[in-house]
């Protein structure tokens, strides 16, 4: 009888492979599972610390343009513009004063000069009291000014331009002027104020808008949201229209119905999809 000691006995695992063979398995499996893992780490930390970067720099690159914007208009104005001094003005002993105060209420402008270094320039409107004293630019096309600044730097503030269905010489029956609605305050944002602050209209009922060759002022007289393709947005408007936007307007004008020229200045607003807050003047020339 062949009899077989338990030590010559091993039963092995299903497959054939020994206990121990099992457990090295194992660990390499193991080992693999832990380098996936840290590859898929590596890989979600790097995308990561690229948004990161991409964010920092969306950030630094918004501040650099407002600040960038900022220091232009600054310098425009400083450079290109004088307040109106009233020579009538007198001091607290009746004499004339040799030194006045500027007027706010209106500016000289040096086309000459403005001109010379910024050759898309028309024109310049100016609100007193308000951040709306800039350059008007006509000539390279919406899609430009929306992006690019008058130095022709790329800037999300943009310019203030003229419709490019315009003439550019204010001599349609209406001009379209338009510009963003920035968060800063900046560009046409202070539009929005006619809409939401009942008391604007009051204190700001006129612009004045210079030119090379004419001077106007600008006696606004409707003011209200409306669509990005509303009938306001056509270089020439029925004295039908006129009155109809005199009815919905956010503030009722010390002037009636404009029977001349007028002038649309256009701004982004949020009421809805693609909304546009518009505000609109009688365009009249002064000396």
């Amino acid at each position: 009888m062949n009899n077989t000691t338990h030590d010559n006995y091993h039963e092995y695992p299903e497959g054939g492979k020994r206990a121990g063979g099992s457990r090295s398995g194992g660990r390499r499996s193991s080992r693999r599972k832990k380098k996936q893992s840290r590859v898929v780490y590596y890989v979600i930390l790097l995308v990561l610390l690229g948004v990161l970067v991409f964010s920092a720099a969306k950030i630094i690159s918004y501040f650099k343009q407002q600040a960038d914007a900022s220091q232009q208009q600054q310098t425009l104005e400083e450079e290109y513009t004088t307040p109106v001094r009233d020579n009538n003005t007198t001091d607290s002993s009746g004499d004339n004063a040799n030194t006045v105060e500027p007027d706010p209420e209106s500016i000289t402008v040096d086309f000459d000069k403005l001109i010379a270094d910024y050759p898309d320039v028309v024109g310049y409107i100016y609100c007193a009291n308000t951040k709306i004293k800039y350059v008007i630019q006509h000539g390279k096309g919406n899609d430009y000014y929306l992006v690019h600044d008058s130095q022709g730097n790329t800037n999300n503030n943009g310019s203030i331009f003229i419709e490019e269905l315009n003439s550019g010489s204010f001599s349609d029956g209406n001009t379209i002027i338009y510009g963003h609605n920035m968060k800063t305050g900046m560009m046409f944002a202070g539009l929005r104020n006619y809409h939401t602050d009942k008391n604007y209209y009051a204190a700001h009922p006129y612009m004045y808008i210079y030119t090379p060759s004419q001077n106007y002022k600008l006696e606004l007289f409707a003011g209200f949201v409306c669509e990005h393709d509303d009938e306001i947005y056509s270089t020439s408007l029925t004295q039908a229209q006129l009155e109809a936007m005199a009815a919905k307007s956010d503030f009722k004008a010390n002037i009636g119905v404009p029977t001349g020229k007028t002038v649309t200045l256009s701004t982004c607003s949020y009421e809805f999809s693609d909304a546009r807050y518009v505000v609109i003047g009688a365009l009249t020339p002064i000396s």
